[in-house]
């Protein structure tokens, strides 16, 4: 991702006022459950980390620790973080949730 100087254009990083703990942001779209009650759950900015479950708790809960480990992943092997450029977005009938990540 190139810096362009457009704040909109800025990884999807939290501003740190009281500590040197990175904080990222998860940005989560969920589908309605299905037939069965399976509640499916992607990452936007990051390929590959998905999540599935009856209780939508449970599913953003898993969502969160791998998101969690693959950018501690990244930061231990000192690469940079491959972020999903556009992110993916909501889908009709898709919901979404923000949720902030501490590493």
């Amino acid at each position: 991702m190139s810096d362009t100087g457009d704040p909109s254009s800025a990884l999807p990083q939290l501003p740190i006022t009281h500590s040197n703990v990175p904080v990222f942001d998860c940005h989560v779209i969920l589908s309605p459950a299905d037939e069965n009650g399976v509640i499916s759950a992607r990452v936007s900015s990051l390929d590959g980390i998905v999540a599935e479950g009856n209780v939508e708790r449970d599913v953003l809960r898993r969502i969160v620790d791998q998101f969690k480990m693959r950018l501690q992943q990244f930061q231990q092997q000192g690469q940079p973080i491959p972020w999903r450029e556009p992110p993916a977005v909501a889908g009709e009938g898709e919901s979404e949730r923000w949720i902030p990540v501490h590493l």
